[in-house]
């Protein structure tokens, strides 16, 4: 309102995207009874940004309302982005303030702060940021803040872009994130039992991580990255990727991880017995002229005393595909199909959708009898002009879970952007 009602506007762009959807489903209130309660829930997004000259406004939100049938609250709501952005001021800083998303190597996750790039050297090679703030609810919430002894994260990166197609992050990152207080019931010396509040310290994160990207020749691509924990003094995920064309339809990719569990220091879950895996594969694909792309992929993952095998192969098409995957050895063992097809049935205007899973599994050692899940869709998007569209879709699930799951989901998306 404030935007759209002031005086004086100049060079402003606002891009908007608007989404609601309503989604149905009947369950059972007893696992013996006949008795069941259907449900519709609506869900709806919005995203806007507004902009003008350096500066924008960004938001992202979601809401979900019950309509039949109250389940909990029955109304939520998640702001995943509210900031205002200075982009690219003096030339050389970059400035967000409110809630965002972090992508900042180790440092990772949504943030109540302050975020600032600053950029360097004569093609602005050399790139330093500095973030700092309060870590966001989990449910996206806006209220309720913890001290910020209790509650804080705040880390940097230097970015280096000096040699041609080379790109390396150093990062860093220190989070607290203190858990709610509960009580519990507990048992004094003489066995009586008695309630009491269990109030944990706040754990901690102190990570550093190095990841670099290269692109050789615009065809040939490496990722790296190594993770370490400085608490725990370990090292906790290692990773290297390549990407190598054979020729113009061949692509060759092999890859190993490493990996252990990334526990905070002073974390309960530190004490229990923590072990690594590793995983080492590769796999290759081709593209025919017609755009079908045939690929596979195998890999094993080792663990201390054992590994398991995993195998992948299909072909795709934007408008249809299939692929087969099989798991074996110490994870268990499993069989799963998936596919896909995509038609328009008017140009630009009508089309539909469909998709098909079916798995057959057995969990580990232990157990002897194999499950199966089945599920699928079919859905029908009517678009009339390009910046709007309506979507409906049924779904369905079979598994030792549900004997039968079917929901319906109904769907508007609209999308504008304008300059003023």
């Amino acid at each position: 309102m404030i935007f759209f009602t002031t005086i004086s506007i100049y060079g402003q762009s606002l891009n908007l995207r608007f989404s609601t959807q309503v989604y149905s489903w009947q369950r059972a209130d007893s696992i013996a009874g006949d008795s069941k309660t259907s449900h519709l829930r609506s869900y709806q997004n919005l995203l806007i940004d507004v902009s003008q000259n350096k500066w924008s406004l960004n938001t992202l939100i979601q809401t979900d309302a019950d309509l039949l049938n109250k389940i909990g609250d029955g109304f939520n709501y998640r702001f995943y982005n509210l900031f205002i952005k200075g982009s690219n001021l003096f030339n050389v800083l970059d400035v967000k303030l409110g809630r965002q998303y972090l992508f900042a190597g180790v440092g990772s996750g949504a943030m109540d702060g302050l975020y600032l790039k600053l950029k360097a050297g004569k093609n602005k090679e050399y790139q330093f940021t500095a973030y700092g703030g309060s870590i966001a609810r989990l449910d996206y919430e806006i209220k309720g803040y913890a001290p910020f002894s209790e509650n804080s994260v705040f880390g940097g990166n230097f970015y280096y872009y000096g040699v041609r197609d080379l790109m390396a992050n150093l990062s860093y990152v220190n989070r607290h994130k203190k858990p709610e207080p509960y009580t519990a019931i507990r048992f004094d010396s003489l066995y009586n039992p008695y309630q009491t509040e269990i109030n944990i310290d706040s754990p901690a994160d102190q990570l550093l991580g190095l990841d670099i990207n290269y692109n050789y020749l615009k065809k040939y691509y490496f990722f790296s990255k190594v993770y370490y924990d400085i608490n725990n003094r370990k090292l906790y995920r290692g990773e290297i990727n390549a990407n190598i064309p054979l020729n113009e339809a061949l692509r060759f990719t092999g890859f190993y991880s490493y990996r252990q569990p990334q526990i905070r220091y002073n974390s309960i879950f530190s004490t229990f017995a923590q072990s690594e895996n590793q995983e080492a594969g590769g796999g290759i694909d081709y593209t025919f002229k017609n755009g079908i792309n045939i690929y596979g992929k195998i890999s094993d993952v080792i663990y201390t005393d054992d590994n398991s095998l995993k195998f992948l192969i299909g072909f795709s098409h934007p408008s249809y595909g299939l692929a087969y995957t099989h798991y074996s050895g110490y994870s268990g063992e499993s069989n799963g199909f998936n596919g896909y097809f995509y038609r328009q049935i008017v140009k630009e205007k009508l089309s539909v959708n469909l998709g098909l899973n079916y798995s057959s599994y057995r969990l580990g050692d232990y157990s002897t009898d194999k499950e199966n899940a089945f599920s699928g869709l079919l859905g029908l998007t009517f678009r009339p002009v390009p910046q709007f569209s309506v979507d409906a879709q049924g779904q369905f699930i079979t598994n030792r879970i549900y004997k039968t799951d079917t929901r319906f989901l109904l769907g508007i998306n609209y999308w504008l952007f304008t300059k003023f």
